[in-house]
């Protein structure tokens, strides 16, 4: 039994927990434990072991430390999939998934594999966006170099589902994410290129363009 698990406010941050789940036969499925277990955890006739506590945890996408003791940043995590501002800070979701290279359906909390903290300021003076629309994937491939790098961490804000300006976008191209630059041709349509030249560019219109948001910073090593 961990002892930490026992102090007041567990069974608040559990109900916090539970929320993330359809229903508590479906949190406790993913613990690996019956429902009556949830619901004696919930109710305060029961604590869960450790190794409870740690299933309990990564099935939350939470840290052990904040579902035992409620403290520590990793709490953000409560609010997957989703940018939440924290006193002076904005904590944005990591994405494991590569631009160029990512498969599947769209983007889930499952996927998250860190939260990053940006100053709210300067996403707000500097970035010019709501914080809450902000994500991180990273870039795969050599297709937009020099300009991106394989393994390069892009923000990406979600605040534009459209192309609005010439820019650097992420695109869902069928089953795939696909960093690449878009610019307005004099008619209207739009060019979709690689900053590669190896890489050939094609001409779409803006209404089968499908964006998921515009990369409007990155990160990477020197």
């Amino acid at each position: 039994m961990v002892g930490s698990a026992l102090e007041q406010g567990f069974q608040n941050r559990l109900d916090q927990v539970q929320k993330q789940f359809v229903s508590v036969a479906e949190m406790a499925r993913s613990v690996g434990v019956s429902d009556n277990a949830i619901y004696k955890w919930m109710s305060g006739r029961g604590q869960p072991s450790v190794a409870n506590l740690v299933a309990l945890a990564r099935a939350a996408r939470v840290s052990v430390e904040w579902l035992a003791t409620g403290h520590e940043i990793a709490a953000v995590k409560r609010t997957a999939g989703h940018s939440t501002e924290q006193g002076d800070y904005v904590f944005v979701p990591h994405y494991d998934v590569k631009g160029a290279a990512a498969r599947g359906g769209p983007l889930r909390s499952e996927q998250i594999v860190d939260y990053l903290a940006f100053k709210t300021d300067w996403v707000k003076s500097r970035l010019k966006t709501d914080p809450r629309n902000l994500l991180l994937i990273e870039a795969a491939g050599d297709s937009m170099a020099p300009t991106l790098e394989e393994g390069d961490l892009l923000l990406v804000d979600l605040g534009e589902p459209r192309f609005r300006q010439d820019g650097v976008y992420v695109l869902r191209r069928e089953h795939e994410l696909a960093v690449k630059r878009v610019q307005r041709r004099p008619e209207g349509t739009l060019t979709v290129r690689s900053d590669n030249a190896a890489y050939e560019s094609w001409v779409v219109t803006s209404e089968t363009i499908h964006v998921i948001g515009r990369v409007i910073w990155v990160a990477g090593k020197l």
